[in-house]
């Protein structure tokens, strides 16, 4: 039976496509052919051809230039992918250069490795049409313009490697001939970088999925004082084999470096016979300089490295130089080497300029390798080629990890070893001179060079990838309750001093304490509850409770948790990705195991949540808990839990008693029982609870382990305050999985103790006031340890349960967390005032409720400084004054602690107290002429969050606030009031119909795109579609927004609250109601400025009203630096010749040449270009839409994109000297006309016929409540 083939071809015009498309169609397997007309890259492409094609396989020809098929090629293809199922195929094929002359291209096999995103497959791909279809159904399918076939093939490649067929199949034509020298470097070329950024997220995506993903921040510590052994600090290697013409310039580079520090350096000359070893001789009688000549003759770059490191004169650091470069400055050495201790790094990369060998520089210039972050560096480079240069390593690691014996990538591949445990430093500014000439060896390589190396580092990569995923699996893997056991047995078996501790333990001696105290009830009746105390005497405790917790002291003292400060006796049990297992030496449970995170940082129990949750489920024999530094953690400085066995920890042991006096605080509305079933709590049972029968304060969690985030932990910690200087509340937390019984499930049950002390006055105190404890979780869990034998005897119940309630919050100071947390509804009043509607009908369907909010995004920056004007909370603080903001890490740096996001919220409103923020330096106007920072102040929720490596701050506020604010910010508040109203009506209906539109396209898992891009061709558009992570952003961009910075007058808050709810619909739909400022006397259709969609309501009409000389209403329509624009109806600009060349060359990277017409291609009926073809000397381009027209003629923007371009030229020259632009207008010139609007409510006209003049057909109606 035949198989059938759908093609798609890469298209632009016939004169392109239509060769290649009817030499498919003589094939007979071929079912139906496509033209793809957006760009190949982008996902609304590949989703296109997923959901268009029919046949079980696809072709796709991914080149703008004709194909030919080799004799029988698509049987051959598709015979090798049905035998090997293969999911997607590619072949070896002939290119014909531009000389015409035809040469083979033979491709290379697709590894695990081959992940790098400029991996050849040729332009002729064979793709399953199911596992495209799988591809676009996937769960949180990202939305790509460039990445999308990248991020096919590997998705692909995850279940099958692509199949590669090593024969010729067809031909293609090749206009990239550039060197292989030139290619390389295109990652790293400015222009590229919207594109480099998402083939990283691909690539990230891709290594989580397979789990080679490596995490910010896991790496391993060095202790560059271990290493001082060494003779120098530094010595600078370089291997060299006949490079006469180059050697004695590399030496004396090294030789003037100046540095605080000894180094030397080490010549290993391999085998040189042109006169090089002669050179070298001459240089020796500086003692710095060591000439080494191997006696071997079997290495290759790689050999002569391990022979310098091996060297026993070599230094701490080594640091690279290749024989035929030089170092650019007397300081690198010195930066290099300082790098180390600054990053505490194994391995520090620089930056280097690319040049001739008369240092001119040669393209692209300095390659600084910025795609390297410490966020991800080490995962992206896995889909770089390179690295960097100059490389130094840290002597010690070095030598434990041995380098590759090749003359090719051994560099790359130390890199990519190293940075699996260590961090890699980069010096991002030029250092280092990569000097190219004629005798370079990698300045224009073979294709079988390049297949050869590219294979060797595909290899690499492979190796790495399964490296990763071994460390991954190996930290990953769940421990059982057998494994614990085992573990726990085999340490005493061979540690001697944990042995003869837990003997130890066998002899303490604990005495029950009872108390009754705090009334509560149980059944229906009320009393005293019982507790039953213990009390330890346990001498070996003193390590803990005398320990200083002076932070001078803890930064002082070696961690005894991290690695290298352990006996090494001690063994760990790695777990749960980020964590170790270690019996504690110092025991108060029959098995007490210390849990702490891999790297060295502080105690805080934020992000730990759902893996102390995870631990108590999967070790169901023992409880797990938690110190806070200030709460009894030992060891404050590095982040750990604790394990010990179930049954001694009397709340633990007498849990069946003490969960019959639980009262629930959280959930007590339906509304907040659904959120909590959707978040997995099923149960009824689940829930926050306060417990009421304990000596002190404690609440309680019960929650399942599906519960995701564990959002009731999270939720009682945003509510407890933080201690000003610290970092999280001060808590003990007790967590277990607690036996269900019959006819119910088993559940996680999570004690948390609110903490106000750290120790009690008892600590402190002298004589027999004197008792020397210092309370953690277990001791808040009523087993109170004592390590002098005097406390043991002496303790009373009374003074056990005041120790507990001194360091507790008290009943009064937990009111203020219960009120937070309590979700208990409040008595509503009815509004019985009927309210007048203007309207013609009321929305069916459709409504909008009293605090619909809109979240702003207002600016984005590495850093935020602004300021809290009264109070507001955030993180269970109180918040005034001024704060700061700094991205680390990813993450988001606030006095002194990393979080995820910031959420700034007002607090409690007192009678007359307004509480707002100031944002500092927000740029408004961006990229439009009148571009200015400012300060500028909100009201509502100010949230912070981290995207596309910026800290986002965004306003979220009521719908009608943001009105308010929106039309004092885009027009004077004091212009006519039925223009204001008008304009407050298409204010919400924009912003509702964007925030429907996002729900939409969210729901239906969709995306959408603004961009076409080809080398002929770019079409963009600009909307609020940009924004993924808020609504709308506050500049012109959207709508005008500046917070109440300027929504102070009563008319514009009178326009807003005469309308409320009132919006523009056209047939059932809210409108996507556009405005402009100036439409030049005639409005234009939607699709002249965004995506091809007719909007019936928009149409292109004239306006009599916009042009006016009125200066007064102007004054009063336009905000004051709107009103430094003048002749704004009708504008002329003059285009220089040079102007317009770096103009375009600027915006698009393209060196157009002289510019010799600029030809209208498609021109909306309000008169505005939509499409305009740029005709240069040695570029033709046409670009689009009406914005994008507008940016590029112009630094800023022009003011409209209806104009003409007439050139003009000088005496005798052909080629113009400029253009006149003529044009009308001011904006995009779709919708209402503010200035025309204006003048209607000027003349008298009520805003709902402003509104029918510019939106034919729509309808005015307020959405019910």
């Amino acid at each position: 039976m035949k198989t059938y083939i759908d093609c798609f071809i890469a298209w632009t015009d016939e004169q392109q496509g239509q060769a290649t498309e009817n030499a498919l169609r003589a094939e007979s397997h071929v079912a139906n052919i496509y033209h793809l007309t957006e760009s190949i890259g982008s996902s609304k492409t590949i989703r296109f051809i997923a959901e268009t094609a029919t046949a079980p396989y696809v072709l796709l020809y991914t080149k703008y230039d004709t194909l030919k098929l080799g004799y029988h090629a698509l049987e051959r293809m598709l015979t090798i992918a049905q035998d090997h199922g293969a999911l997607m195929l590619y072949a070896d094929h002939y290119i014909v250069l531009p000389t015409g002359e035809r040469q083979p291209m033979p491709l290379i096999d697709y590894q695990m490795g081959s992940v790098r995103d400029d991996f050849q497959m040729g332009s002729l791909l064979l793709i399953s049409t199911d596992g495209l279809k799988r591809y676009i159904e996937q769960e949180n399918q990202k939305r790509y313009q460039f990445a999308a076939l990248y991020d096919l093939r590997l998705f692909l490649s995850r279940e099958k490697l692509p199949v590669h067929v090593q024969e010729f199949l067809y031909t293609e034509v090749e206009t990239d001939t550039r060197l292989s020298g030139q290619k390389q470097f295109d990652y790293v070329d400015p222009r590229n970088r919207a594109r480099q950024v998402e083939l990283e997220r691909a690539c990230t995506r891709h290594l989580r999925a397979i789990n080679a993903y490596l995490h910010a921040g896991e790496f391993d510590t060095i202790k560059f004082e271990d290493s001082n052994q060494f003779q120098v600090e530094a010595t600078v290697v370089i291997p060299v084999r006949n490079r006469a013409k180059t050697i004695a310039d590399a030496i004396e580079s090294v030789l003037m470096q100046k540095t605080s520090f000894a180094y030397n350096l080490m010549v290993v000359d391999n085998g040189s016979t042109d006169g090089t070893s002669e050179i070298i001789e001459k240089y020796t009688h500086d003692p710095r300089v060591i000439h080494i000549v191997p006696e071997r003759d079997d290495l290759g770059i790689g050999g002569c490295w391990n022979m310098a490191v091996h060297d026993e004169r070599v230094g701490r650091f080594v640091v690279q130089l290749d024989s035929d470069d030089l170092y650019s400055g007397e300081d690198t050495l010195q930066r290099m080497v300082d790098m180390f201790f600054e990053e505490n790094a194994a391995m520090v990369i620089g930056s280097y300029r690319m040049c001739n060998f008369q240092l001119e520089t040669l393209p692209p210039g300095l390659i600084d390798h910025r795609e390297w972050t410490q966020q991800n560096g080490r995962n992206n480079a896995l889909r770089i080629n390179g690295l960097g240069a100059p490389r130094a390593f840290y002597t010690p690691v070095l030598r434990e990890l041995q380098i590759p014996n090749t003359s090719y990538g051994e560099d790359y591949a130390l890199g990519l070893m190293i940075s699996r445990r260590y961090r890699i430093g980069r010096i991002y500014d030029e250092v280092y001179l990569c000097r190219r000439w004629e005798g370079n060896s990698d300045a224009a390589l073979s294709q079988e060079k390049i297949n050869r190396n590219n294979q060797y580092k595909d290899q690499l990569r492979t190796q790495e990838i399964e490296a990763r995923c071994l460390l991954n699996a190996l930290w990953q893997h769940e421990v059982n309750a057998e494994e614990v056991e085992e573990f726990f047995r085999s340490e005493l078996e061979n540690w001697d001093f944990a042995r003869n501790s837990y003997e130890d333990l066998d002899k303490v001696q604990t005495r029950e304490l009872t108390i009754h105290c705090q009334e509560a009830e149980m059944e229906g009746k009320r009393g005293l509850a019982e507790n039953m105390l213990a009390v330890q005497w346990n001498p070996a405790r003193i390590v803990s409770t005398g320990a200083s917790i002076a932070a001078k002291d803890i930064q002082e003292r070696p961690c005894f948790l991290c690695d290298h400060n352990r006996p090494k006796e001690q063994h760990a049990l790695k777990m749960e990705k980020h964590y170790q297992i270690l019996v504690n030496p110092y025991p108060i449970l029959p098995q007490h195991f210390t849990i702490p995170s891999r790297r060295h940082t502080p105690q805080s129990i934020w992000a730990h949540f759902s893996t102390m949750r995870h631990m108590a489920w999967t070790m169901p024999q023992q409880i797990i808990f938690y110190n806070g530094p200030m709460c009894g953690a030992s060891c404050p400085d590095h982040m750990h839990l604790q394990a010990g066995q179930r049954g001694i920890v009397p709340i633990e042991r007498d849990w069946k008693i003490y969960e019959n006096y639980l009262r629930k605080i959280y959930p007590l509305t339906g509304a907040h029982a659904v959120s909590m079933h959707e978040a997995g709590n099923t149960s009824d049972t689940c829930g926050l609870f306060l417990l009421e029968g304990y000596v002190c304060p404690v609440f309680v969690i019960r929650s399942l382990p599906a519960e995701t985030d564990s959002i009731l932990c999270q939720r009682l910690y945003q509510a407890l305050p933080i201690i000003d200087e610290e970092s999280e509340p001060r808590i003990n937390l007790i967590s277990w999985r607690q036996e269900g019984g019959i006819g119910r499930e088993d559940e996680i049950v999570t004690l948390i103790f609110p903490r106000k002390k750290h120790r009690p006055d008892c600590y402190y105190a002298e004589g027999e006031d004197k008792l020397v404890v210092s309370p953690g979780a277990l001791d808040m869990g009523g087993l109170l340890i004592t390590p002098r034998e005097e406390d043991f005897h002496k303790i009373t119940p009374e003074w056990f349960a005041e120790i507990l309630q001194e360091v507790t919050m008290s009943e009064e100071e937990i009111l203020p967390i219960l009120e937070v947390l309590t979700d208990a509804p409040k008595a509503e009043e009815k509004n019985t005032e009927e309210e007048t509607d203007q309207c013609e009908e009321a929305l069916p369907g459709y409504e909008m409720e009293e605090e619909t909010e809109v979240a702003v995004g207002v600016m984005s920056d590495t850093k935020i400084h602004f300021c809290i004007n009264g109070e507001y909370t955030a993180k269970g603080q109180t918040i005034s004054g001024e704060q700061e903001v700094v991205l680390e890490d990813g993450s988001i740096r606030w006095n002194g602690q990393l979080y995820r996001n910031l959420t700034f919220r007002p607090a409690a409103n007192e009678e007359g107290t307004e509480h707002s923020f100031t944002l500092h330096n927000v740029t408004i106007g961006i990229q439009f002429h009148w571009e200015r920072q400012e300060s500028q102040t909100f009201q509502g929720t100010l949230r912070l969050v981290v995207h596309e490596d910026k800290i986002v701050a965004i306003n979220v506020l009521s719908v009608e606030d943001y009105l308010t604010s929106v039309i004092s910010s885009e027009m004077n508040a004091d212009c006519p009031i039925e223009f204001l109203k008008a304009a407050a009506v298409i204010s919400r209906s924009w912003l509702l119909a964007q925030i429907q539109k996002r729900k939409s396209l969210g729901e239906k898992h969709q995306a959408f795109f603004a961009f076409t891009k080809t080398d002929q061709e770019i079409i963009r558009w600009h909307d609020r579609e940009d924004h993924t992570i808020f609504d709308v952003c506050a500049d012109d961009h959207c709508q005008r927004y500046q917070g109440i910075t300027r929504a102070t007058n009563a008319q514009a808050r009178e326009a807003v609250a005469s309308t409320r709810g009132e919006v523009m619909m056209y047939e059932g739909e809210i409108c996507d109601a556009r405005f402009s400022k100036c439409c030049g006397g005639k409005t234009e259709e939607f699709q002249y400025a965004w995506e091809n969609i007719h909007k019936p309501y928009l149409q292109s009409i004239e306006d009599p009203y916009c042009n006016t000389d009125d200066k007064e209403l102007l004054a009063r329509a336009l905000n004051a630096y709107d009103q430094e624009t003048t002749d704004f109806y009708n504008w002329t600009v003059d285009l220089k010749q040079e102007e317009i060349g770096e103009l375009l060359k600027e915006r698009f990277g393209i060196d157009f040449g002289q510019i010799i017409e600029l030809v209208p291609i498609e021109r909306g009926p309000g008169g505005h270009l939509s499409k305009l073809k740029i005709v240069g000397t040695e570029h033709t381009m046409t670009i689009g839409k009406e914005l994008e027209i507008r940016r590029a003629l112009s630094k800023t923007h022009l003011l409209s994109s209806a104009f003409e371009a007439s050139p003009y030229y000088n005496d005798g020259e052909e080629i113009p000297a400029g253009f006149k632009l003529n044009g009308q207008g001011w904006g995009h010139g779709v919708g209402m006309c503010q200035i025309g609007a204006a003048v209607m409510g000027q003349q008298g006209h009520p805003y709902q016929d402003i509104l029918k003049f510019y939106y034919r057909g729509a309808e005015i109606v307020r959405a019910s409540n």
